[in-house]
């Protein structure tokens, strides 16, 4: 990306009208277009004022050229009847151009503050459905520019883009009629301009015209590389960032590795993106600032300049050579906004491409089709796959025609080598992998998956054990008994605590934790991967034992390394006549596999 220019246009309007069209088509668009029209309407009212200003300007000016002191004053404070019309005072017409000022603003952001609610809502939900969040990780791992720290898409970049875009807009908006509202009156005031025996009408708005077109031409190719560094920059904040929570989320790990100074040069690494893609966004910035501070100067008293030739020769007021300057700056302004918001819009720019990407991504994720042909059973049938071919999200092969039966209400046991394939076909078995063919039939029944490592919640140990049910509908003292059950009576007292159970708990208790969890829950199935693994020997026998006491009809699948828990299962299947040579289980994104 190189800036804002026609190359570029298109696709960023194309990207704007993409993010911004569901809102204004929505359930809130009756808000949202009823906002939009109070704030045009103020932005117009605030430049038809201003225009009246400059005649207020002219009258009081006039007066000082004369050192006529009563219609200095009425034209400051009250208004001035002249042979030119009626002239309203300068601070008359302030007080409803300050209102509206104010009021276009609240406006604006009542505006941007629920379009960044409803977009929020919307692509939060889209980001949760259909497990679209773990699509997206596998299928992407960050490697598509704007998919990676989705976190930061959602929060920082989608109230960027709001803020943003509603400035651009009004901004753009502002400009054009003011344009149309002082291009009449330059034109007007200036008169025309004998050069060479040529008379040139309206030579201000020509003098004007050509500033501008040839300030805008020297900032663009100033500031065109800023937006690509623009770009960069968040992502490598993001990066910097994630670097910086993967070491307090494996803060133990590191300490017991003495991994510090690897951690340090990693950290180092990181932060010297940052530094650097920064320095060369300040190396650029310097210079676009220098470009349109020193062209802002030069304006002014270029447009003096040039008003001074019919001021000089008697043909025009000092109130109208002031007015002609003001109107001038307006037209210049107008027609140089591109340049003098070149940094700004690359900064929009970025964020919008980023948004946009993201959003396509999810699309893409959410419309994905699981080719999967799932057939439904009465709930006390067999689970049957058949003709089952799965592959990794690069399209290599892992398991080929698998054919299996998981019997109804017995302990079943999934074996095979390290990379086999297990826990992808146990994902398969979900739903939530999408990159396999073939058919299951599967029982209308409740099914629990339980990965190696369970997830634990932010909140309260009860939260926990109860997810991913809420707290609500289940009590705390049912809670109490399946965490004494599994051997955790020792964290009922803390139970309603918020603490970052996910860092204190071991990796043993994790499991433990989600034994409880089955309890709670008792679904007709559950699938259990190394779901022990941590536990020694006793203590996985009893959780197994456990479970065949207090849920005696519950059909249990296990993938298991481990002798002894293959011995517990009436069923033992295995896989290695299913793999694929040369296809591994490395599901990107993914919790830990066999």
């Amino acid at each position: 990306m190189h800036g804002i220019d026609m190359q570029h246009l298109r696709l960023l309007l194309k990207d704007v009208w993409y993010l911004t069209r569901p809102y204004f088509v929505s359930e809130d668009r009756k808000w949202a277009w009823g906002l939009l029209a109070a704030v045009l309407a103020l932005t117009f009212s605030m430049v038809g004022l201003d225009l009246l200003q400059s005649f207020s300007r002219n009258v009081y000016y006039t007066a000082l050229q004369q050192r006529d002191a009563t219609t200095f004053l009425r034209g400051l404070f009250w208004y001035v009847h002249n042979d030119e019309g009626f002239v309203l005072g300068f601070f008359v017409i302030t007080i409803p151009a300050i209102m509206c000022s104010i009021y276009a603003t609240y406006l604006q952001q009542m505006l941007g503050l629920r379009w960044r609610r409803w977009l929020t809502v919307r692509m939060t939900r889209q980001w949760m459905e259909n497990q679209t969040f773990f699509r997206i990780a596998i299928t992407t791992s960050g490697i598509e520019t704007g998919t990676d720290n989705p976190d930061q898409r959602i929060q920082e970049d989608l109230n960027s883009f709001v803020t943003d875009t509603l400035t651009q807009f009004i901004n753009l908006v502002t400009n054009v009629v003011t344009l149309f509202s002082y291009i009449g009156l330059l034109w007007a005031l200036s008169g025309p301009l004998e050069v060479l025996g040529i008379s040139i009408p309206g030579y201000f708005f020509w003098a004007a015209l050509i500033y501008s077109v040839g300030a805008t031409w020297v900032t663009h190719l100033a500031g065109r590389k800023l937006a690509g560094l623009q770009f960069f920059q968040q992502r490598a904040e993001a990066d910097f960032r994630y670097s910086l929570v993967h070491v307090r989320n494996n803060a133990e790990g590191i300490a017991l590795y003495r991994g510090e100074g690897e951690e340090q040069a990693g950290l180092d690494r990181s932060f010297s993106v940052v530094y650097h893609n920064f320095l060369s966004i300040m190396r650029r910035t310097k210079w676009l600032g220098l470009l349109t501070t020193g062209l802002e100067v030069v304006s002014g008293n270029f447009a003096l300049l040039i008003g001074s030739i019919r001021y000089f020769a008697g043909k025009m007021s000092f109130g109208t050579l002031m007015q002609l300057v003001m109107a001038f700056s307006r037209v210049q302004g107008a027609l140089s906004w591109l340049s003098t918001s070149y940094a700004s819009l690359t900064t929009w720019h970025a964020e919008v491409a980023r948004l946009a990407t993201f959003q396509r991504v999810m699309d893409r994720a959410r419309a994905m089709r699981d080719e999967v042909k799932v057939l439904p059973a009465p709930a006390g049938a067999d689970m049957v796959a058949a003709g089952l071919d799965v592959f990794r999200p690069d399209g290599t092969p892992l398991l080929h025609g698998v054919n299996l039966t998981l019997p109804h209400g017995q302990m079943t046991v999934v074996t095979g080598p390290s990379g086999t394939g297990k826990s992808t076909l146990f994902r398969v078995l979900a739903g939530i992998w999408p990159f396999a063919t073939g058919s299951i039939t599967q029982p209308d029944a409740a099914m629990m998956f339980i990965p190696q490592r369970p997830y634990v919640p932010t909140g309260t140990l009860h939260r926990a054990v109860a997810y991913p049910e809420g707290v609500e509908s289940c009590p705390t003292a049912q809670v109490a008994q399946v965490l004494r059950q599994v051997g955790l009576e020792g964290l009922v007292p803390r139970m309603e605590n918020e603490e970052p159970w996910g860092q204190i708990l071991s990796p043993g208790e994790l499991q433990r934790l989600a034994f409880a969890r089955i309890l709670l829950a008792r679904p007709d199935w559950v699938f259990l991967d190394e779901s022990t693994s941590n536990l020694d020997a006793a203590s996985e026998a009893a959780l197994y034992a456990l479970l065949r006491q207090v849920c005696p009809g519950m059909t249990v699948v296990s993938i298991t390394h481990r002798q002894s828990v293959v011995d517990m299962h009436a069923n033992r299947i295995d896989l290695t006549p299913f793999a694929v040579k040369g296809g591994t289980d490395v599901s990107a994104g993914a919790s830990p596999q066999a």
